[in-house]
């Protein structure tokens, strides 16, 4: 099983391999509001922060199923760090459903509750399987491949 840092490392690449086309997204939502509009609701969240938040979302969602659920299993930053999603009963895909199931319970717990998102962070340090709470709950694990 993957250790924790390598997850972690994995995790802060791919951050930054989408915070380039999410920064395009917000750039280009941003860029099509009026000067005006920004002007005259400072007080206000524009309604298209909502819709470049949303945006980048689903390219988040769609970077992580697409890639974790794939036959290899690796995101950009799992393959550097040389670590894998796999199916914790047969050591297969886990497929893009199982891998998009599992980016969305983590996603949940970052954006609805704060404490259960670091737990869930966490959780590999002591799990036995080194498992963290969105894997166990879709049965999957994270592989070291080297």
């Amino acid at each position: 099983m993957a250790e924790w840092w390598r997850r972690l490392v994995a995790f802060g690449i791919d951050l930054a391999v989408l915070a380039i086309p999410n920064s395009v997204i917000a750039s280009a939502i941003a860029g099509s509001a009026s000067a005006s509009t920004r002007a005259t609701n400072l007080a206000a969240v524009d309604p298209r922060v909502w819709e470049a938040i949303g945006l980048a979302l689903v390219v988040s969602l769609g970077y992580f199923s697409f890639l974790d659920g794939s036959v290899g299993g690796q995101t950009v930053g799992k393959r550097v760090l040389g670590i894998a999603v796999r199916d914790i009963d047969t050591g297969g895909p886990v497929g893009a459903g199982r891998a998009l199931a599992r980016r969305l319970i983590f996603f949940a717990m970052y954006l609805g509750f704060g404490v259960l998102f670091l737990v869930n962070g966490l959780s590999p340090l002591w799990d036995p399987r080194r498992q963290a709470w969105h894997d166990k709950i879709v049965g999957s694990c994270v592989v070291s491949m080297r």
